[in-house]
């Protein structure tokens, strides 16, 4: 009887073994499981995709350091950046060139074309892969001094050293005057393929971002391509330096014309288009703050009161000021906004008297101006007639621009000239009435 309890009690342990047994094959089951779903099932197998296309401007450096960034949090385990550049701006290159040396993700860069600011963004990539026909370097700045070639000569000599590659090649990019052996002297580096693999600047010559993905090991991983949307690319197309200086022209010019015409018509609008894609341009770029836009608003009203009074003074001077401050620190820079402010206004300058001469003088402004007149011959009557001051002279109390007062037989009347300016205390005469217009000359003339 004993050994039959004996028995029994050892299957019940036994039995009790293997519940137990399986309880911890269960938990362990369960936190595996667990422990698998914490892990992101992309982290170890997405490339990012990212195109770098035109010209390199502050939207384009806000997009690709942001694509740079996501590509980060979704521990992508390569990004390739395709690179299409003639250039552009240095600065935007340069915080490119950062945010790719801060990654802990491995970058490729395929290269088509990397001319400028492009060459320095193709040299802080891990990895640089041309395709056949490409070529990167040819990065001369501008303007061409001696503190802007060592500068940025400089920034690719350090890039260069930091990816373990020649840097006296990549000084050769930026300054003509070194003599880089096997290249031309005086002639800035411009890398083709073939010459970039020799040199060690490129790792391999491929067609194609499959066979670049075939290179890097990478051909099993998810693609994630992404690309510029709308607001991206027109951003990119507003803060082009070409554009940016064009748009400053236009709204300068369509402000001259406004403040020597009567009224508000369409150069006034045309100025307030081309302003507001100059600062919509920045704002979408996210180089553009609030503040800029204020004292810009409150330099053209400033310049305004000033046309409206007599002589000039701080009214003027303090528009003025307001207004080159706001469009220089509107810009991603206030050096690239002196400059373009620069060439806005050499080229107002140059523009203007062309301008007035070619569309026929005060003709150009007669054209700006309301030219008919609610006349009694068309059925309207006024609530004053001025034939009699036909022929009369008298002296403007104001400077007409071309709008003003002026001072007849011991009455004030508004008038307005043919578009000439007549300055303070001028003598004038009326030659022409319609209805309540008063249209005058400078009799000194």
């Amino acid at each position: 009887m004993s050994k039959y309890f004996t028995t029994l009690k050892d299957e019940r342990n036994d039995l009790m073994k293997a519940r137990h047994f399986q309880s911890r094959l269960l938990i362990i089951s369960l936190l595996l499981c667990l422990f698998i779903g914490i892990i992101p099932a992309q982290a170890q197998d997405l490339v990012h995709y990212i195109e770098l296309k035109g010209e390199i401007t502050p939207a384009m450096m806000h997009y690709i350091i942001d694509e740079l960034e996501r590509a980060q949090i979704k521990q992508a385990k390569g990004i390739i950046l395709y690179i299409d550049t003639p250039g552009g701006r240095v600065d935007s290159a340069q915080q490119i060139k950062d945010a790719m040396l801060a990654s802990s993700i491995p970058i490729v860069a395929h290269v088509k074309r990397g001319t400028s600011a492009g060459a320095l963004v193709a040299i802080a990539a891990d990895k640089i892969i041309m395709t056949a026909s490409g070529h990167f370097g040819d990065a001369e700045p501008i303007p061409y001094t001696e503190k802007n070639v060592a500068y940025v000569s400089a920034e690719f000599r350090s890039t260069a050293e930091k990816r373990n590659k020649d840097p006296l090649v990549a000084a050769g990019m930026v300054d003509k005057d070194l003599a880089i052996p096997g290249f031309p002297p005086g002639k800035l580096v411009n890398l083709t393929a073939s010459q970039a693999e020799a040199l060690g600047y490129a790792d391999a010559i491929l067609a194609t971002k499959d066979q670049v993905l075939d290179y890097m090991g990478w051909s099993n991983a998810s693609l994630e391509t992404v690309e510029p949307d709308f607001k991206i690319k027109l951003a990119q197309f507003l803060t082009k330096s070409s554009v940016v200086s064009v748009l400053l022209t236009i709204g300068m010019l369509a402000m001259v014309i406004e403040l020597f015409t009567q009224g508000f018509g369409l150069a006034g609008t045309v100025g307030i288009i081309a302003f507001g894609l100059y600062f919509g341009g920045g704002f979408l770029a996210g180089t553009t703050q609030l503040w800029p836009v204020f004292l810009f608003v409150t330099g053209i009203i400033l310049m305004l009161v000033e046309a409206a009074i007599p002589g000039f003074g701080i009214f003027g001077i303090s528009g003025i000021v307001s207004f080159v401050v706001a469009v220089i620190f509107a810009a991603p820079s206030p050096v690239q906004g002196l400059t373009s402010l620069g060439i806005a206004i050499v080229l107002t300058i140059i523009l203007t008297p062309i301008l007035y001469k070619v569309l026929g003088g005060p003709k150009l402004f007669r054209r700006l101006v309301l030219s008919t007149s609610e006349t009694p011959a068309e059925g309207y009557v006024g609530t004053k007639e001025y034939e009699d001051l036909l022929g009369k002279a008298g002296k403007a109390l104001t400077a007409l621009r071309p709008s003003g007062t002026v001072l007849i037989e011991g009455n004030r009347f508004d008038v307005i000239t043919d578009g000439e300016f007549v300055s303070k205390d001028s003598e004038i005469e009326v030659v022409k009435v319609e209805g309540n217009r008063i249209i005058v000359v400078n009799k000194s003339d």
